[in-house]
């Protein structure tokens, strides 16, 4: 019966249970989809106006949709081509691994700035007409969101980390509407869907030739952003923000969120407040949404080239950033190999091993907690068909921790939106909302460590499928 509540999970299914991430894949099947804030800060999609024909025609390019082939599938032939290509078990394909940055870049960008100078490089060698990254939106609607970028100097701005929800739905009509070659960069979810797309709409396969993936822990709302605005003791939306400023003398995973705003006077302030500061981990999963409590890619498995903070102990203490990159296409490493040896890129060959742990919170989540999940929330509402197991072969601990963190993402939802509405400053309503659960999870966690111990789930990170 599970499998057929699985089997059953159309995108009309995929919009109603929250697992949309607002990919905006679905729009170039009909001009009536569109992609649009909820109530709870999430970009999703509208796709009621819609024919039954239009709709069934979108079933094979949304990431969540029971039609979609799995990263696994859609890797083997995205990269059929590659001789030198491995395979790794958490990791997926594999032609190189890296852990290195960026003599240019490194300072614009959250990591090693190993994203802006590959971006760059595309379009000063002539492999790309234009890249597509997140930056600064235009739009009144949305704070960021892709834009199309045709000089290398505009990556400087926007090479950091953006924890704000974007579409692809714009800049994928762009690329219809001008020909040329593109790179696009991403999150796992949206290289899937986009492999998906490529595979139904010829046009995008050819013009989107390197797809660039960013590894993410997870997506947020809208939310967050108003969240570390009012943190900062703003009571305005911020002007410009910056949610991974470097602090070069203190540890890489020790940075600031920053933001400008305008005072009564009209002019402008900066604000900041730092990690550690903001109250609340990152694995308690703040204003995540529903859909990144069931995605098992950690690594941009689709992606022909990933990158990703290196959290390890022997680069997390340099404030200036390091990248680890999984690269997927033999082009693009051999675009890294002669960066390192024209002295642009600082590069050392890393173990599949040290990549693995470099993510270990994320493959917890992502395969570990989710087997456990899709076996808490199959038994009530639809779930999407992931390439690990309903299961709840993991300790109690494991079990307990993600019932708060999944009690933890709703309740933000609400707490924050009931903020917004009450029109008041600050974050009282927020926090005396939040204050239970959060007192919960930080007692089980004191509690967990001391009975319990630290419990290593590394055996378990490996696909089922």
């Amino acid at each position: 019966m599970r499998q057929q509540k699985m089997l059953s999970l159309g995108i009309r299914e995929v919009i109603s249970e929250g697992f949309c991430i607002g990919c905006g894949t679905c729009t170039l099947k009909s001009d009536m989809a569109k992609i649009s804030f909820n109530r709870s800060g999430e970009l999703v999609a509208d796709i009621q106006a819609c024919s039954d024909a239009e709709v069934a025609s979108m079933e094979v390019v949304c990431p969540f949709a029971a039609a979609a082939p799995n990263e696994t599938v859609l890797a083997k032939v995205a990269f059929q081509h590659e001789e030198n290509a491995k395979l790794g078990q958490e990791i997926g394909v594999f032609t190189g691994l890296y852990a290195g940055y960026s003599n240019i870049y490194r300072k614009w960008g959250s990591s090693g700035g190993i994203v802006g100078w590959l971006l760059s490089q595309l379009l000063i060698t002539g492999r790309v007409d234009k890249v597509i990254v997140v930056g600064k939106s235009d739009d009144d609607q949305r704070f960021f969101d892709f834009k199309i970028v045709d000089n290398a100097e505009e990556l400087k701005a926007t090479g950091t980390s953006f924890y704000y929800p974007v579409s692809y739905d714009k800049v994928l009509q762009y690329i219809i509407d001008n020909p040329g070659r593109y790179a696009i960069t991403g999150v796992p979810c949206f290289h899937k869907a986009l492999r998906q797309l490529k595979a139904v709409n010829p046009l995008i396969a050819e013009r989107v030739v390197y797809q660039v993936g960013i590894v993410c822990g997870q997506m947020k709302s809208a939310f967050y952003l108003d969240y570390l605005s009012r943190k900062t003791g703003a009571d305005s939306p911020p002007v410009t923000a910056c949610f991974r400023r470097k602090d070069e003398t203190a540890r890489a995973d020790d940075y600031l969120f920053e933001g400008s705003f305008r005072t009564a006077s009209g002019e402008f302030e900066m604000r900041s407040v730092r990690n550690r500061e903001i109250g609340a981990n990152w694995a308690m999963g703040l204003f995540k949404p529903r859909a990144c409590d069931f995605c098992d890619d950690v690594f941009a498995e689709t992606a022909d080239i990933a990158v990703m903070d290196a959290w390890l102990d022997q680069y997390v203490h340099d404030g200036k950033g390091t990248s680890l990159v999984v690269t997927r296409s033999s082009v693009l490493q051999a675009m890294l190999e002669n960066g390192k040896l024209a002295g642009e890129l600082e590069l050392a060959a890393v173990s599949e091993n040290d990549v693995v742990d470099s993510q270990r919170g994320g493959l917890n989540h992502r395969r570990v907690g989710l087997r456990y999940r899709l076996l808490l929330d199959g038994r009530k509402s639809l779930v999407p068909v992931k390439r690990v197991q309903p299961s709840n072969r993991i300790d109690v601990w494991f079990r307990l921790e993600q019932r708060i963190r999944s009690a933890i993402r709703e309740k933000s939802r609400l707490a924050m939106r009931k903020q917004l509405d009450s029109g008041l400053g600050g974050l009282r309503v927020y926090e005396s909302e939040m204050s239970r659960v959060l007192g919960l999870f930080k007692w089980f966690g004191r509690v967990r460590s001391r009975v319990a111990g630290r419990r290593d789930y590394k055996p378990q990170f490996k696909l089922d499928i």
